[in-house]
């Protein structure tokens, strides 16, 4: 882990958190990093893929702030009789898996975690929370982690319900792409490996319909699948090419969401994507 990890006397592998998560740092004046970047330290664990238990592997208790992803991508599904939805976390993210999912609630409702790449966690417990009270920056910053985390939920519910599976596709690799795109010169990779089962559960369609959307996709140059299991996005960010998309899209064998679909469609607004991701369809035409 280089400098963002060090290893105490016990033998536990613990992290310096403003190392392992830089973004974090951002928030904090260049007098108080030094003293931070020491002091804020949590132990962590590693994931292997495979499906992943939280309660078996990090123990709750009272004053707990969370746990951070610092490297790693996971799912969390969310399971009503036959239904299933998903959830894709990673760098950044800030979860309580151990929270029991529609506690209190009439409809119960089953969360299953699964790691789709080595990943690690950094537990941020009681004794972090007590050190990071004294820059109340850093707390404000891992709260909007949190409320970022419920807006991304709340795009990829809209995304669900969008007319058109091809339409919806590209919300949800551009969407990716905001969060962990990498530009090269041919596009825009999404370095994250997806099932076409997987994504269903991201879209709210079934397999079959994602696939056949997928090699649609493909002829027309926008997305390609690369060794490995991530993606590259060749083509713009969605936005008026959405727009543009609306008449081929209208025959949806999997969209249920009646009227409601086309407002959902025509108040989509694209990511804020970094200047960086948002240019680099240009640049790769420049380049070839």
């Amino acid at each position: 882990m280089g400098t963002a990890s060090r290893r105490n006397s016990g033998g536990i592998v613990g992290v310096r958190v403003l190392d392992a998560d830089p973004d974090l740092a951002d928030v904090l004046d260049e007098d108080e990093l030094e003293e931070a970047r020491y002091s804020l330290t949590a132990p962590a664990i590693t994931l292997s893929k495979g499906d992943w238990c939280p309660r078996q592997a990090i123990a709750d208790s009272e004053g707990h702030v969370g746990v951070l992803v610092t490297e790693g991508t996971l799912c969390r599904e969310v399971v009503i009789g036959d239904s299933v939805c998903a959830e894709l976390v990673g760098p950044g993210d800030l979860l309580r898996p151990w929270d029991a999912a529609g506690a209190g609630v009439l409809m119960s409702c089953d969360v299953r975690w699964h790691v789709l790449e080595d990943a690690r966690l950094a537990i941020l417990g009681r004794g972090f929370a007590t050190v990071a009270a004294r820059w109340p920056a850093l707390t404000s910053a891992l709260v909007s982690r949190a409320v970022s985390r419920s807006h991304g939920l709340a795009l990829s519910a809209t995304i669900s319900c969008t007319t058109g599976i091809e339409t919806r596709l590209l919300m949800l690799f551009w969407h990716m792409a905001d969060r962990w795109g990498r530009v090269r010169s041919d596009g825009v990779v999404v370095p994250v490996p997806m099932t076409h089962v997987l994504i269903g559960r991201l879209i709210g369609a079934r397999r079959p319909s994602v696939s056949t959307a997928l090699k649609r996709l493909e002829r027309e140059a926008l997305i390609t699948r690369l060794p490995g299991g991530g993606w590259l996005l060749t083509g713009d960010p969605p936005s008026a090419a959405l727009q543009g998309r609306r008449h081929c899209d209208d025959a949806d064998p999997d969209h249920t969401n009646g009227t409601n679909a086309p407002a959902a469609t025509a108040g989509y607004r694209a990511p804020s994507l970094p200047r960086s991701v948002s240019t680099s369809a240009a640049a790769a035409r420049a380049l070839a």
